[in-house]
C-alpha cells in the first residue's frame, strides 16, 4: 500500500518540533524558494517526493515519513518489495535522484533484491539507504558493496535521520 502521510505519532512530532526548533541548518523549502528564478540559469532540481520509504512496518514508516515531513520533506511509502519496484520504475528518470529508504525483510521481494534490480534498471537514479533489523555484517556488506551509502539499524533515531538525510541529499 502506498501513502502519503499527513501526520504521524506525538512522539515523532515532538522529536521533529525540537529538533526544527533548535536547528540552525537551511529547510529543504527554504532551499526550494532560493532555487533560481526562470531568469537566472536553471540547475537540476529534485522532483517530489524527495524521500521514498519501502518498509512493511507501517507504524514505523508513519512515524519515519512524520518526522521527515516535519523537517520540510516530502516522503512517498511503500510496504511492499513489488509494489515499490514498479512504482519506481514509473518514476521520472529527470532531475536529482531521489532519496530511497529501503528495508531489507519486505513481503514479495526482499530489500536487497529491489536494490539490485533498480542499480541495473535505472543506474545512479537513486541514493539508497538501508533500515533493517538485521545487524549482520553480511547483510551491511552486500547493500554497501551494490553501492547504498548507509545502513543504519532499526528502531532509527528521527532526530539523527534528519541530519543523515540533509547530509545524502546535499551530494548531489
Amino acid at each position: 500500500m502506498c501513502l502519503d502521510h499527513e501526520a504521524g505519532s506525538d512522539a515523532a512530532g515532538d522529536v521533529a518540533k525540537a529538533l526544527m526548533k533548535n536547528s540552525s541548518r537551511t529547510s529543504v523549502a527554504d532551499r526550494r524558494a532560493a532555487e533560481p528564478k526562470d531568469s537566472e540559469p536553471r540547475r537540476a532540481v529534485r522532483e517530489a517526493p524527495d524521500v521514498l520509504l519501502v518498509d512493511d512496518d507501517t507504524e514505523l514508516a508513519g512515524m519515519i515519513a512524520f518526522g521527515l515531513e516535519s523537517a520540510g520533506y516530502s516522503v512517498k511509502t511503500y510496504d511492499s518489495g513489488p509494489e515499490a519496484l514498479i512504482a519506481l520504475l514509473a518514476l521520472p528518470t529527470r532531475g536529482l535522484p531521489r532519496l530511497l529508504l529501503l528495508s531489507v525483510d519486505l513481503p514479495g521481494m526482499d530489500g536487497h533484491t529491489l536494490h539490485e534490480r533498480l542499480q541495473t534498471a535505472r543506474p545512479a537514479r537513486f541514493i539508497v539507504a538501508f533500515l533493517s533489523d538485521r545487524d549482520s555484517n553480511t547483510d551491511q556488506v552486500r547493500a554497501l558493496m551494490a553501492g547504498a551509502v548507509d545502513y543504519l539499524a532499526k528502531p532509527v533515531s528521527i532526530p539523527v535521520l534528519i541530519v543523515k538525510v540533509d547530509t545524502w541529499l546535499s551530494r548531489d
